[in-house]
């Protein structure tokens, strides 16, 4: 299956009115934001701090989903309800899985970006 899912992205293009300077306004924020949350969320990990996992995962989750980028949300919809229950048991696993995930995605963004008319 695609990194990106075509429906989503289709949505995301619908919402800002085929606007592309606005979509790569939209792929910049998320190319600078993700790896920041997916830090966080390492910090957070480290530091046994549930609350922040939750509200970077939470964050993330969202953001993954706009570009239609599944995985990566699935993994951050995981450690949003780990933060919420104040387990971290499985967290530095699901982190590293999100981190891992993120690389393709932000691969298919770049090229999404380098792609569309100016």
């Amino acid at each position: 299956s695609p990194v990106l899912e075509p429906a989503a992205l289709a949505r995301l293009t619908t919402l800002v009115g085929g606007d592309q300077a606005v979509l790569g306004e939209l792929i910049d924020s998320f190319l600078t934001d993700a790896p920041a949350l997916l830090a966080e969320m390492q910090q957070a990990v480290d530091a046994q701090d549930a609350a922040t996992l939750h509200r970077a995962a939470h964050t993330l989750k969202s953001n993954a989903a706009d570009f239609g980028a599944r995985t990566l949300s699935e993994l951050c919809r995981e450690l949003e309800a780990l933060g919420k229950t104040d387990s971290l048991t499985d967290a530095a696993d699901l982190v590293t899985a999100a981190t891992t995930a993120y690389a393709p995605v932000a691969d298919a963004l770049t090229t999404l970006q380098s792609e569309k008319p100016s």
